[in-house]
């Protein structure tokens, strides 16, 4: 067993209110589940006031801290001056990015995110316009966000209307909620339709499908609206699901616990703070950016799909998702316009796919393997099935 010399006592700063919150924590204890040699300690923000908590319980000075947000400016600036490692998440101090030792950054990257949900609006639809709403309390990440939402819209022609205008100082008075609500509901009145609008995160997305549906406008033929943090709980405050770009959450969680090693590991290291960008994880897929297409060319893009993954075990769902519309919608679409299922058209496509490979001297065994079917068993029940006849009769 190790000595208490031996180990190192670790203190994680950090809220569990939210989803994401506690998702971030949990990237912590995975990190650390193999680290015998620390002793994990973890406490709120609101306990993490004076110098007296820059301690553990037996009195000693913690050997690290991960510190995913800010303490008093008391503790904070006594925590500048001890040289204790400390690892910030997504959030910065003067006093701390001073020293030239033990410290690491580890940062939500939100030029990555603000890209990822511009490409997600751009492969919806046609728009006549872009839209950005900014977190009401002007948090810098939101500009962060804003600044590559633009680029890319820019790049696909298209201009980025932004609420609230921030262009001078005269404008950056903060709104009271109401002022704010009212303002957000002119902003999306007169904004040219159909549009593309990223909101800084998810409860200021619901703000926006909201306001859009106060004004008549219809979300998303009209207005498609896409947040970030994929939060499920706005959803039914707008009365529908938000598309969501995904925070790398638990990551940068393990980012953090990954950083303090480093620290730990080069005690002697000097120089500019080591900061890691974290990108986002992918896209939630919700009703307010569904494809406004016409139902011929939603089922020309089904179809496309699936032969082009007719070698793996595709699923109807698997189709749907990429459509983005309701199931209900895809299978009415997809009997209107191509007089079949979904499920059969992955049949079809993936049945002429074997028989093309048998005809070309391919094995049974080497069908079953390439094209991922469970057993030969399985393959031959559906080529029965769809072909009405056996392979032997086939071929006979």
């Amino acid at each position: 067993m190790k000595s208490r010399k031996q180990q190192r006592n670790v203190l994680a700063v950090y809220s569990l209110d939210t989803y994401t919150c506690r998702d971030h924590f949990t990237g912590v204890l995975d990190e650390m589940s193999n680290k015998s040699d620390w002793r994990l300690s973890m406490t709120p923000p609101e306990s993490f006031r004076s110098e007296r908590d820059l301690k553990g319980r037996d009195g000693v000075p913690y050997d690290g801290i991960i510190l995913s947000v800010p303490g008093t400016d008391a503790v904070m600036e006594k925590l500048a001056a001890t040289g204790i490692p400390t690892v910030l998440v997504n959030i910065t101090d003067k006093r701390l990015a001073s020293r030239d030792d033990a410290v690491a950054t580890v940062w939500t990257d939100n030029a990555d995110i603000g890209r990822v949900a511009a490409h997600h609006l751009l492969e919806r639809g046609e728009y006549a316009a872009a839209g950005y709403v900014h977190d009401p309390m002007e948090e810098f990440y939101s500009t962060e966000r804003l600044m590559a939402f633009r680029a890319e819209m820019k790049k696909a022609g298209l201009d980025t209307h932004v609420f609230p205008d921030r262009t001078n100082a005269s404008k950056r008075a903060p709104f009271s909620p109401a002022d704010f609500h009212r303002k957000l509901r002119a902003w999306v009145r007169n904004l040219p339709k159909p549009a593309a609008v990223m909101a800084s995160y998810d409860m200021t997305a619901a703000d926006v499908i909201n306001a859009c549906k106060a004004e008549g406008i219809p979300v998303p033929s009209s207005v498609s609206v896409i947040g970030v943090d994929y939060d499920v709980s706005f959803h039914a405050k707008c009365g529908m699901s938000i598309s969501s770009v995904i925070l790398n959450m638990r990551m940068m969680g393990r980012q953090a616990v990954r950083e303090l090693e480093f620290l730990f590991l080069h005690p002697k290291w000097k120089g500019r703070i080591h900061e890691v960008l974290v990108p986002s994880s992918g896209i939630f897929v919700g009703e307010s950016t569904s494809r406004s297409i016409s139902a011929s060319r939603l089922v020309d893009v089904a179809l496309d799909y699936i032969a082009k993954n007719r070698m793996s075990p595709l699923s109807s769902a698997d189709v749907i998702s990429h459509l983005g519309c309701s199931r209900q919608l895809a299978n009415l679409r997809f009997s209107q316009v191509h007089g079949t299922t979904i499920g059969k058209e992955i049949e079809r496509e993936r049945m002429e796919e074997a028989r093309r490979r048998l005809d070309a001297g391919e094995s049974v065994h080497e069908v079953v393997k390439s094209m991922q079917f469970t057993s030969a068993n399985h393959f031959y029940r559906i080529y029965k099935r769809h072909f009405g006849h056996t392979i032997r009769q086939a071929d006979a």
